[in-house]
């Protein structure tokens, strides 16, 4: 945590943050920039092709037959058949980002192996045998667009262009004293399987996009539901902005009311993301979208906490009874003798989070109305205090779930109004300073453990986070791994 104030889904997934910038909607600035690293690309066209090497040896291969024609000998016929892939090498590869465009994946020097049989026949002689089938110097070039479903705000992905090359082709026929005769006329059936690998390895890859990749896509959360009171919007604002060297999607980021949606009346400021390429990925996350949070909470009326007896520490010899205050507001326990008392904690306003390089600190705007429990059960009215606090705010990353600490400083009590009479506020210091950490402090920080999920793919782990506090934004960065 840092401190405030003081194979193809893998590489799918880099891909799929790689979109999170395609849809076109009004120009604003992002609660959330998703960059994304040529280290991180690397690391998807690692992952990308050992999936696509896996897909490359299920290809079938279809028969085929020819005829042939021997000075002496005369004319004959052949068949290759059973052609099974033996091996796929692939030694180099590359995904790279075409500036103001899209995705380029590259293959160079790889290899294919296959094996098979094969027959001849010439009138009644007929002789059959099995081969080898070298297939070297393969390279692949593949054009990825990165778009979006306008319809359910999906990153969706496609193949615009595919073309590949063969350097060289050998075969090698074995298994009958007639095999010379097939050899003889090897360039033809050389030429023959360098056409039919030239055409199946496009369709390969194609069918690998659209059946693997783009079903990924949707894994990818477009909102996300909290509880019963809010949501997340991770949809896309912009096209990417694509350099030589990095990638940027920017997400809404943004926190909304389940019951009543409305335009938050504040607006996410501009994020200078700096220029790092230790990590895969960083993700910016600016202070707007956890202002949202605090909006949306605090005008669904859910920012409050009631404070009872049986919530104090046991060993705490101070306890919320009117006996307890009564020591220090004598008209507490004189107007009300021998009764439990329960305060009730509600934030007035939505809380603000500041980020700055200097960390996070959170100024939120508490009032508490303390009771007296009657003996009938109801509740009598004492007083009503306002609070001002610094929060000092702890962020960090568990199980891919965005989590929060907050630690208090001293409070600064007010008196806004009593129903017992005038009293010093002073004398309540101790006591609410005391209240606050140890009964209030563990229910909020226990909702803040839960976590909010970031805009993360399935079966996705984040490696060796680092988390900086910049100017209105706080940036996670981490590498992937798929598991």
């Amino acid at each position: 945590m840092a401190r405030g104030p003081d194979n193809l889904p893998s590489w799918a997934t880099l891909v799929v943050l790689a979109a999170l910038g395609t849809a076109v909607t009004a120009t604003t600035n992002p609660g959330i920039v998703v960059r994304i690293t040529q280290k991180g690309l690397d690391y998807a066209s690692q992952q990308g092709v050992a999936k696509l090497q896996k897909e490359l040896a299920k290809m079938e291969i279809p028969s085929f037959s020819g005829s042939f024609k021997i000075k002496h000998f005369g004319k004959g016929k052949y068949s290759f058949y059973s052609m099974a892939i033996r091996e796929v090498q692939f030694p180099g590869s590359q995904i790279k980002l075409v500036p103001n465009e899209s995705l380029e994946l590259s293959v160079t020097n790889a290899n294919i192996k296959i094996s098979g049989k094969w027959k001849a026949q010439k009138n009644f002689i007929k002789t059959s045998g099995n081969f080898d089938l070298t297939v070297e110097g393969i390279s692949i070039l593949v054009g990825l667009k990165l778009s979006c479903d306008p319809t359910s705000g999906h990153s969706t992905i496609s193949c615009t262009s595919c073309s590949n090359h063969i350097d060289n082709v050998h075969v090698h026929v074995s298994g009958s004293s007639l095999g010379w005769l097939i050899q003889l006329f090897h360039k033809k059936i050389e030429n023959s399987l360098r056409d039919i690998m030239n055409s199946k390895i496009c369709q390969v890859v194609t069918s690998a996009v659209s059946s693997k990749l783009e079903p990924y896509f949707q894994t990818l959360p477009v909102t996300a539901k909290i509880d019963d009171v809010a949501g997340i919007d991770y949809s896309l604002l912009a096209p990417p902005t694509i350099t030589a060297e990095t990638l940027d999607g920017h997400l809404k980021g943004e926190f909304f009311s389940l019951a009543h949606r409305s335009a938050p009346p504040f607006a996410p400021p501009a994020l200078a993301i700096p220029t790092d390429h230790d990590r895969m990925v960083y993700l910016g996350i600016s202070d707007y979208f956890f202002n949202t949070a605090g909006l949306v909470y605090q005008q669904a009326g859910v920012l409050n906490l009631t404070i009872k007896d049986d919530m104090i520490p046991k060993e705490s010899k101070f306890r919320l009874t009117t006996k307890s205050f009564g020591t220090l507001i004598p008209q507490v326990a004189k107007m009300f003798p021998n009764m439990l008392m329960q305060l009730l904690l509600w934030a007035s306003a939505p809380p603000h989070l500041t980020v700055s390089p200097a960390g996070l600190a959170l100024t939120p705007d508490v009032e508490v109305q303390a009771f007296a429990v009657l003996p009938n059960s109801s509740l009598a009215s004492l007083f009503l205090l306002d609070i001002n606090t610094n929060v000092s705010v702890e962020v960090g990353v568990k199980s891919n779930l965005l989590v929060g600490k907050l630690s208090l400083d001293k409070l600064l009590l007010k008196l806004k109004h009593s129903d017992i009479g005038p009293f010093s506020v002073d004398l309540l210091q101790a006591v609410m300073n005391y209240v606050v950490p140890s009964a209030v402090l563990p229910k909020v920080n226990e909702r803040l453990q839960k976590g909010f999920p970031l805009p993360l793919p399935t079966r996705i782990q984040l490696l060796d986070l680092l988390l900086q506090s910049h100017q209105d934004f706080l940036l996670f960065g981490a590498d992937i791994h798929y598991s």
